[in-house]
């Protein structure tokens, strides 16, 4: 058999792929890799890869020790396999708790992407991508894959949000650091606050005139389903008075509010006292810095972020923000 029809044999199994989707389980073990110095390994898989070829220096490649993948490749390119397009990303597919699971799955760990069509312990650890061979995924027993276009969708959006989430200035990731500390001290906990912070879609930051320019003006958006926090007809105003009231009550009973009212109106005013408390200390922070000129908040629903403002106000990595605080 020459090497032109082994190569395209080769291409004609590899087709096969056409039939898998992005977030797809497949039951392919130690397929993700990675590369370190076997001089200075930072992992102990590099360590052991350099201890077991008995290199000192240079490249080493260390495959991760998982059992299962999940696919990252977007489900339209794999449409056609072809001598230039014969490469696929995967990702190694983490067993851990149900509740880092669900923090993966609510986009509270931006490297980790949940997969509840698997169960609920798994991840995908977007970290640790690889580009395989589409051939290497041939005749892989599948473990399933997003049942609903929305769970796709969901998946898309997290390996898309790690990737390209942008790196903030340090300046404002200080000014931001006492909002993110209240965060992960309150999130998950057994209390109205800490049952507000599981309800919250997402964080996203606006800065006006830009996140670039000197002392710029920030604003936090914080984020909710409209089943949680119901849009509000144009000529209804928010009375800051009671705001104002509930902020001085503290956070737990604004939580209450928020979590307690019926009514859509004392429902926002609740959520909006909350998102000021949680905000304050940043507040207090940029007043300080030479590097921020304002920090405020507003409460959105999903449908009251158009899709021009949500390109300008890119989501916040609960995790670091984007770099870690010292």
């Amino acid at each position: 058999m020459t090497q032109e029809v082994r190569y395209a044999g080769a291409l004609e199994r590899a087709a096969v792929v056409a039939t898998l989707i992005q977030g797809e389980v497949l039951a392919v073990a130690d397929a993700c890799v990675v590369i370190g110095d076997a001089a200075s390994p930072l992992s102990d898989e590099v360590a052991a890869a350099a201890a077991d070829s008995g290199m000192t220096e240079g490249l080493v490649i260390a495959p991760h020790a998982v059992d299962d993948i999940v696919l990252v490749t977007q489900t339209c390119d794999l449409q056609l396999t072809t001598s230039e397009e014969n490469a696929c990303l995967v990702a190694p597919v983490r067993r851990v708790e149900p509740e880092i699971a669900r923090q993966a799955l609510r986009g509270r760990l931006p490297r980790l992407a949940g997969l509840p069509w698997l169960d609920d312990q798994s991840v995908a650890d977007l970290s640790l991508i690889t580009t395989v061979e589409r051939s290497v995924l041939v005749g892989a027993e599948s473990r399933g894959g997003p049942h609903t276009p929305e769970q796709r969708l969901h998946f898309a959006d997290a390996v898309a949000r790690y990737i390209t989430r942008p790196a903030l200035p340090n300046h404002i990731n200080d000014v931001l650091v006492p909002f993110l500390k209240r965060v992960k001290d309150k999130h998950d906990k057994e209390s109205p606050e800490g049952h507000c912070f599981d309800n919250l879609a997402e964080f996203r930051l606006e800065a006006s005139p830009d996140i670039d320019a000197e002392s710029p003006a920030l604003s936090v958006l914080v984020l909710l389903e409209k089943a949680d926090l119901p849009s509000l007809p144009r000529d209804v105003d928010l009375d800051d008075e009671r705001i104002d009231a509930l902020v001085r009550q503290g956070h737990g009973r604004a939580a209450e509010a928020a979590l307690g009212s019926t009514d859509p109106l004392f429902k926002r005013e609740a959520w909006t006292a909350l998102a000021e408390l949680w905000i304050r200390p940043a507040v207090e922070k940029a007043a300080e810095s030479d590097g921020v000129g304002s920090v405020d908040v507003s409460v959105l629903n999903g449908d009251e972020l158009s899709y021009a403002r949500s390109r300008n106000a890119p989501v916040l990595d609960l995790q670091y923000l984007s770099t870690r605080p010292a």
